[in-house]
Formats: C-alpha cells, structure tokens, sequence
C-alpha cells in the first residue's frame, strides 16, 4: 500500500512530462530585450546605445516537430536612445543625444538545427517599420579669451524626415525546453534597407542626411 503513492506521483510526473514534450505547429508567446549597439549614420561604426524591445511572437511551423522550418510573425516596439561626445573637454565640449522609438513587423523565416530539448537556431526576414518618434539634442560649450559661450538645441526630427520603412532582422540563438514552455534566446540585428534625410532644409542650417539607424540586440522570451 505504501507503494500506491509513490507510484501515482511517478505515473503523474511521467504524464506531465510526455505533455510537455508534445510539440504545436501554431504557437505563441512573447519576448524582449536590451539593444546593446547601434548607429544613426550610415558611415558610422557600430557604438554603445541603451534602448528595450519588447513584442508577441506568433509561430507557425512547416514540420510536425521542432527540428526544421518556421515562420514567425513579431510585431514588436523598439526604442533607441544614443550619448556622443566630442571636443578636448577644455575650449570645446558637444554632446549629442539622438532618442528614436518605432514599431516593427518583421516576418522570419527560422531553421531549427535540432528537435532536442536544447534547439540552436538561425532566422531572417524582411520588416515594416512604423517610426513613432525621432529627435536629437545637442549641447556646445565653447570657451575662449572672451569667456565661455554656452549653446543648446532641441530638434524634433520625426515629421521633417523621411521615412526608412523596410528593413531587415536577422539572428541566430538557441531555443530550450522548460517544463510545459519554450525559453528562446538570440542575438538579433535590425536595420532599413536605405538611408534616410531631413525633407526640408533647417535656417541657417543643411539639416541631416545619410540617417540609417541601425541596432543589435539581445532577446529572451517565452513560448507556449
């Protein structure tokens, strides 16, 4: 008699994970992370930004089981944010700070290397990119014999430049099995296909052009 308990336990483990191990061809769940590098020209190289993404994640599968092709739909919000410096920091000091936010409707086609319970994995796919918001502050401090002259700009970029509404996301990670859920993890780039400028010219001023904001990211998720 003192077996029936442990052997009830044993059957309900065992059936709980045999659920666990079933695999959907839909499926859904959400995800997020830190955008780590970026950049706001096109001839610039890759430097530190801060900035989240965060979206849904909906799945469908070409395969009965986690090893092959997927298609995922992400609809996503982004935001950017990017501190540079320059000057000797004695006569001449500027700091700009270009702040950016945009929704992003990427469709990726994903291989799955493995139907085991720890899964690496590669997608890529074209996006629309729906930017929300796009601005720049910029601040000179500039001294000389005469004394220091202090100077701040604020500019909202957003409805005088065009727009880059196409790009690209491609990644690679590696998907795990917990229990009853999926844990995906990745390293993704994002970026348009083009550049973009400002549509009208600023006074005194020959605005912005050569704009391509680019971003790498690092994601984790949740799926069911």
């Amino acid at each position: 008699m003192k077996k029936l308990p442990f052997l009830a336990v044993l059957i309900l483990i065992t059936n709980l994970s045999a659920n666990a191990q079933q695999f959907k061809k839909f499926g859904a769940g959400v995800y997020g992370g830190s955008q780590l590098f970026g950049k706001m020209y096109s001839n610039d190289d890759l430097s530190k930004i801060s900035g989240f993404t965060a979206g849904v994640d909906l799945r469908y599968s070409f395969s009965k089981q986690p090893e092959g092709f997927s298609l995922h739909f992400q609809p996503g919000f982004n935001t950017f944010r990017q501190i540079t410096e320059s000057g000797d920091n004695s006569q001449v000091e500027m700091e700009t700070i270009w702040k950016w936010r945009a929704f992003h409707l990427p469709v990726l086609l994903r291989y799955t290397f493995s139907s085991g319970k720890v899964r690496p994995f590669a997608e890529i796919g074209p996006m629309l990119r729906f930017r929300q918001a796009l601005k720049v502050n910029t601040s000179n401090n500039i001294c000389g014999i005469a004394g220091c002259y202090f100077q701040e700009t604020n500019s909202d970029l957003h409805p005088l430049t065009t727009k880059d509404a196409i790009g690209l996301t491609a990644g690679a990670g590696v998907e795990v099995d917990l229990w009853k859920v999926t844990i995906p993890v990745s390293i993704r780039i994002q970026e348009g296909f083009g550049t973009f400028e400002t549509n009208v010219t600023f006074y005194e001023s020959a605005g912005y052009q050569n704009l391509k904001t680019r971003v790498i990211q690092v994601t984790a998720g949740i799926n069911f």
